[in-house]
């Protein structure tokens, strides 16, 4: 369970969404497109590192995918000249990595978890849509954006139910004993 508020994570996963809908419903150039996702993955990696408590493997974690989240941002916008190669590598391989980090931990996990099936299948197609975007070379722009936009709305969504998931199994935690009592008399 993460360390963070879950309202911290809700923010996280918003602002990815709301990025995501941004590449499904504009039409890009080519440097639009590198400009956007560049400074995207900076804000998402900033919201990371500043929401996240340095403690224990969850910390650890949240400071490696913040971190390497500022990592691609600041690769695309130091790069001489993007192209849709560059941006679709830079961007596949981090997506392939996050998500074989997340389906490990789905899988070492498991028996903490008793739906860690549902942990699991978004990291399968993250990395899915990650070697998508690199095997796709000849692609055009629109269909990296919306590769983008998918990948940005499925983590987002993801990062939100895992902050309902939390909030919920807080306020479960800490609901008083004699409340479940006076309901089952």
């Amino acid at each position: 369970m993460s360390n963070r508020p879950p309202w911290k994570l809700a923010i996280i996963g918003t602002v990815a969404v709301i990025a995501g809908v941004a590449l499904l419903l504009a039409d890009w150039t080519l440097r639009e497109l590198v400009a956007f996702v560049a400074m995207f993955f900076v804000a998402r990696g900033a919201l990371h590192i500043v929401t996240m408590s340095f403690e224990g493997v969850h910390g650890a974690l949240a400071a490696l995918q913040g971190a390497g989240e500022v990592g691609v941002g600041l690769t695309l916008l130091v790069w001489p000249s993007p192209t849709l190669l560059v941006l679709a590598v830079v961007v596949g391989v981090w997506v392939i990595v996050r998500g074989i980090l997340d389906a490990t931990i789905a899988l070492a996990t498991r028996a903490e978890h008793p739906h860690w099936l549902v942990q699991l299948a978004p990291s399968v197609l993250e990395i899915a849509l990650g070697i998508t975007l690199i095997l796709r070379p000849g692609g055009t722009v629109e269909d990296t954006a919306v590769t983008l936009g998918l990948l940005a709305v499925l983590v987002g969504i993801l990062e939100i139910s895992t902050a309902v998931g939390f909030w919920r199994d807080k306020r479960r935690a800490t609901r008083p004993a004699f409340q479940s009592i006076a309901t089952t008399s």
